[in-house]
């Protein structure tokens, strides 16, 4: 999530010598460990700079149930299906964080990337997408009991977002309710890839092509300590960092990288 671009033929052009980086000039970045094995290290991924007590911090059940699909108008940049979707989730509790969670979406991504102010190089930073590499998607593992409702928070970031195309969804084939929910919020788009299949088919299959997939998600239960802070929930699936030059008011730069697909931005 740092990448510094420079030059070994060009006197004006420093080369890139190293990755490190300056967050006090916004050249922000994040600790990321391997995604699949994220769990086994972190309970999430560390943002420089970032608020440190966000990392423990929770919403409010009362908070969360007090808002609608009424408050994404201010402002939100939030798609017609989106809303049919948040419109669907019965839970209280949960449809308000994920209202939430579109409305930071929407203002993380009204400008990205964000341009560093830094006076010595220049960079650009913000959320991305992960890896574009052929075949190299996010699974998200449905079981047999697992609802709509628990699939929503982690489903949305790249439901609402150009994200939308790098994540699979195995749902248990015994999962009626949660498949037909799926059909009806997918069944003229096709934008989402949907596998269903048993615990057994699965494991075999990841045993075969577990290494091709970015992340590996099994979908659980609202946690009992309640919704964290969306940015500390979103890393959890979604990238974060910058792309730097090594030269000053490097404006054709910005202007190249500054168009890249790579950085997260609402559906259409």
């Amino acid at each position: 999530v740092v990448t510094t671009i420079g030059s070994t033929d060009k006197e004006d052009a420093p080369p890139a010598m190293t990755c490190q980086a300056r967050p006090q000039d916004a050249e922000c970045f994040g600790e990321f460990p391997p995604r699949k094995s994220m769990g086994l290290y972190t309970k999430y991924p560390v943002i420089i700079p970032s608020s440190t007590p966000s990392y423990d911090t929770h919403y409010r059940k009362e908070y969360l149930e007090s808002l609608t699909l009424d408050d994404l108008y201010s402002g939100t940049e939030c798609p017609a299906f989106v809303e049919d979707w948040l419109s669907d989730i019965t839970d209280g509790t949960t449809r308000g964080y994920c209202v939430e969670l579109v409305r930071y979406l929407s203002d993380a991504t009204k400008e990205n990337p964000k341009r560093g102010f830094g006076t010595g190089r220049t960079a650009l930073w913000g959320l991305q997408r992960p890896p574009m590499l052929e075949g190299c998607r996010t699974l998200l593992r449905c079981g047999a009991d697992d609802s709509f409702d628990d699939l929503s928070p982690v489903f949305l970031p790249f439901y609402a977002t150009n994200a939308r195309s790098q994540v699979e969804l195995s749902v248990d084939e015994s999962n009626s309710e949660l498949l037909g929910m799926l059909m009806k919020h997918d069944l003229d788009n096709h934008v989402f890839k949907v596998v269903v299949e048993g615990d057994a088919t699965l494991e075999q299959r990841l045993a075969k092509e577990g290494d091709n997939f970015y992340n590996i998600v099994r979908i659980q239960s609202k946690n009992e300590e309640g919704y964290p802070m969306p940015g500390q929930f979103v890393s959890l699936y979604l990238p974060m960092g910058h792309i730097k030059s090594t030269m000053k008011n490097d404006e054709e730069f910005v202007k190249y990288f500054g168009q890249s697909d790579k950085w997260l931005k609402m559906a259409s």
